[in-house]
């Protein structure tokens, strides 16, 4: 069974890998685990300090082809069949629009879409009043766990566990704020663009460590 996967639309891109970090790992192994605690008090992320983040969470190490009808690849988070279903939408504090983010080329995409950003972070500022924190939505493209397991719905929502944490993790490292909500996205996320085939399975808000955080 193969998958034809969505087609985004596309605008300016923004290289991650042509802006210079600004932070780096600080957290010993040692205690690593013992001081992980979520973060709910956040400022802006600059995309410097964003893309260090996208790098050590969610960047694509290693793409291969298969025969589902699209690569796969290998990331610092598991994925059942290293498919990665999982498509990280978008909107930092000042944005009128919204970004991807491509994993293999490591860049921050805007996204044309009738979807009103500024409504949908409002939505979401009401779980978690952090207005200079960047929002970013799961949103899952099931059709490509399906190619290859027969109850994909399960996996994908194991995927963004697994991913959450990885998240997670990666901010304490960089000595940043991350806090995922317990929200899906949706309606949002299935009316991100114009045909179906994504569907939200959740959302988190990431930023810099304020005081008191």
């Amino acid at each position: 069974m193969s998958h034809s996967p969505v087609e985004w639309p596309s605008g300016s891109q923004i290289l991650l890998d042509n802006i210079p970090p600004s932070i780096a790992c600080s957290a010993d192994i040692d205690n690593f685990f013992k001081t992980r605690r979520t973060q709910r008090r956040m400022g802006t992320i600059s995309y410097a300090e964003l893309g260090a983040w996208l790098d050590l969470s969610c960047r694509a190490q290693l793409v291969q082809g298969s025969d589902c009808g699209f690569e796969i690849s290998m990331r610092p988070a598991p994925s059942a069949g290293a498919i990665h279903p999982i498509h990280l939408i978008l909107s930092g504090a000042q944005a009128k629009a919204w970004q991807r983010y491509n994993s293999v080329d490591h860049a921050l995409i805007d996204v044309p879409s009738n979807l009103d950003a500024e409504q949908v972070r409002r939505a979401m500022l009401e779980v978690l009043p952090v207005p200079d924190a960047t929002l970013i939505l799961f949103a899952a493209e099931v059709g490509k766990t399906a190619t290859k397991y027969e109850h994909p719905a399960s996996l994908v929502w194991r995927d963004a566990g697994a991913l959450l944490a990885v998240m997670g993790f990666a901010a304490h490292a960089l000595s940043l704020a991350f806090c995922p909500l317990g929200v899906t996205g949706e309606p949002w996320v299935g009316q991100l663009l114009q045909h179906r085939g994504l569907f939200g399975v959740g959302a988190a808000f990431v930023g810099t460590r304020a005081a008191n955080g």
